[in-house]
Formats: C-alpha cells, structure tokens, sequence
C-alpha cells in the first residue's frame, strides 16, 4: 500500500491535532481532535493528508461531544472533503461511536483515488478564496486598507464601485467575527456576486445602496485556523466597548463613523454560524434589554427575508438572544452601532454548517443565501427611506 502518508493541519486556516495514522481496512486511519485555540470549546478542523498514492483514508475525530453544539445530534454532522485542493463535497454517512466511558467521536470515510485529500468541518474560506471572487467580479468591489490586525496584518474593508451613481442609502456588511463560521463567508461571497451581476435587481441596488464589506474581521484567526467563538482574550462580538478591546473593532469603528457620515437610511448585517447541529437560518434578535426600537427594525428585517423563504415560515427566522457570555452580552456590534451612529439599525444571520429546509447546504446553497439576504436588505432600505 506504499509508505505512511503525512497527515498535519492545512496550511491555510489549518486546526487538527494528529493522534495517529494507521494501517486500516486496505487504506489508512487517520485520528485526529479539533483544537480550541484561542477558544474555550473546539469545533473548527481543517487538516490535510498527502502522500496517500490512490489509498483509501477512514477519517476519526474524536472529540465531537465537547465541541459547541448539542451532543445528542452528533448525527446531523457532514463534514467536508477536499480532494487534491479542489472543491469540497459533504460526505453523505457519518458513524457516530459512543465509547464505554461515555466519549463520543465520529468516523467519516474518503474512496481514495487522489494523491492528498483535506478534511474540514464545513467549506474553508479564506483570503486566497476572496481573492479569486474579486479576480472573477473583475473590479467591480475596491479595496482599501483601513486598519492593521493585532498580528500585524492588513485589514481590508472592500466597497462596491458605483460608477457615476451617488446612492445614499448604506449597506455594511461583515464577516468571521468568529474566525471558524465559514458560512458567514460564504453567504457573503453569495452577495458580493449577486451585486456585481447583471442582476435587474442588483442594477438598482447599485445605484441606490453605497455597500461597504469587511470580509474577515478575526482576519489573525481566520489565516490561524481559531474557531473563535469566545475567543480569548476578548471575544470580538462582545469587544465593541465605547473603548474597544481589539484593534480590528477600533479600526471598524472609525469606518462605520465615515460610513454613518455619507449613508443614510444604513443598515449594517453581520453574518455568523450557529451551533455544530443547527439547520436553517435565522436573525438573531437583539437581547431583550435592548431599546424595543431596535429589537422591531431586526424583526423587520426577519419578516422580509421569510418572504424570501416562504417554505421556511416565518416564525422560524428570528430567535430571541438569551444564552451566556463570558463577556458583556450587550457590547455587541448591533448595540455599539445602534447606540453610537444615530439608531443605526444591525442584524445578526446565523446561517448552518449543515443543511437548509432539510437539504445540505452546498457552495451554491449558501451563496443563494446570500443573493436573498441582498434582496431582503434592499427592501428594508427603501421601506426605511419611505418611513
């Protein structure tokens, strides 16, 4: 079967330690665990296998049950698999093993047939891929430099070439607060095609909406490989302090005050992933001690993506926001801006590692996501500017 392969974290976005490779059914085993980081609890993976000349490769991750999620729906997990650096695929069986002491770990299998293969808990996004969107979209967004990240890297903020149009209302949009939430990536990618296209809808919002982005906003944990939730030592959606905690949140800050100095009706959308297991998508209210002003302008906002999904139901698409922080629950982007730039209006997407109205989501699923978010955003900005 050849020598042993090499099995090791990505080298973009990478986070698995190896606990063994072995000789296992005609191919390899290989066991690994996601590493937390810089967060208190695990989900993130992303590791790589080389070497493996064709051979089969049994994948086993064995600590699945502490990672943030519900235990009990281990089996709702698809992971995704790489070959050759190509695309991702789901896989479509997973075996959840519950061991004598109560542990539980997951065993998903690779054909084989190709040379490496990388395994990760959902599609990886990172720099390199934002970099061939914008190749593709051909300058249609630009980029700008607007802060320097703790580890001493350019964070870019990009903004959607309008020509000779002089839209005032203001779409700001932001991802990977949360370094490891990949779908939040993905659905922007979603967005940043569908407002670039020749879309009629896209046209119009165009010369209407002045649209801001900052694709990575844990820019450092997303090129480390950190999940990020609760990342220590502040967790970047609860360091939107009046004195913020991280040089990315003070550099946002100071471009939402340019942003809130030329648009007007604004709405800023932060996109994130929820627990391991959960389907669906939803806006994640403000938490009820929030001003009921702006708690009704994210419902709003709910009601008009349900119409983008009538099959989903309305009812499914907000979620009150009650769970613990290790922080200050209400120093989130959605209370700093609201509080900071005239009531300016946030919502919270959480979209699924998983699946979508009981179907996995794909590539194309989430950037369909996105182009519906755009819509919904649309709406609520013209409905804003009648009001």
């Amino acid at each position: 079967m050849g020598s042993k392969p090499e099995a090791r974290p990505a080298d973009l976005s990478g986070n698995g330690l190896i606990l063994g490779v072995e000789r296992a059914c005609g191919g390899w085993l290989v066991s690994f665990a996601a590493e937390p980081h810089t967060s208190p609890q695990p989900l993130w993976f992303h590791i790589q296998v080389t070497g493996l000349g064709g051979a089969p490769v049994t994948f086993c991750w064995e600590n699945p049950d502490i990672a943030l999620g519900d235990s009990t729906q281990l089996a709702a997990l698809r992971p995704v698999l790489c070959p050759d650096g190509g695309p991702g695929e789901r896989v479509t069986e997973t075996q959840v093993e519950e061991l004598r002491d109560g542990r539980k770990r997951i065993r998903f299998a690779y054909p084989g047939g190709t040379e490496s293969v990388a395994a990760a808990f959902c599609y990886p996004y990172g720099p390199e891929d934002l970099d061939a969107t914008l190749t593709e979209l051909a300058g249609a967004w630009e980029r700008s430099p607007i802060g320097v990240t703790a580890q001493g890297r350019e964070l870019t903020r990009l903004r959607l070439a309008a020509g000779e149009a002089q839209p005032e209302a203001g779409l700001y949009l932001m991802a990977r607060q949360h370094a490891g939430e990949t779908p939040g990536a993905w659905v922007l990618d979603g967005i940043l095609r569908f407002l670039a296209g020749p879309d009629p809808e896209a046209e119009e919002l165009r010369a209407g909406v002045d649209v801001w982005v900052v694709p990575f906003v844990d820019l450092d944990g997303v090129v480390n490989g950190d999940y990020g939730k609760d990342a220590l030592p502040w967790d970047f959606n609860r360091a939107w302090e009046p004195l913020p905690m991280r040089p990315e949140v003070q550099a946002i800050q100071r471009d939402l005050m340019r942003f809130a100095q030329v648009a007007d009706p604004r709405l800023v959308i932060d996109l994130h992933a929820p627990g391991h297991s959960t389907p669906d998508l939803y806006v994640q209210l403000p938490r009820e001690q929030r001003p009921i002003r702006q708690q009704q302008a994210a419902m709003r906002f709910a009601e008009l993506l349900a119409q983008q999904w009538p099959e989903l139901g309305a009812e499914h698409l907000s979620r009150p926001t009650r769970y613990p922080s290790r922080w200050n629950a209400l120093s989130t982007v959605g209370s700093w801006v609201w509080d900071h730039l005239g009531r300016t209006s946030e919502v919270t997407v959480e979209t699924s590692y998983q699946s979508l109205g009981g179907e996995p989501l794909d590539l194309d699923g989430y950037r369909e996501v996105g182009r519906r978010v755009a819509r919904a955003a649309w709406t609520w900005l013209r409905q804003s500017d009648d009001a």
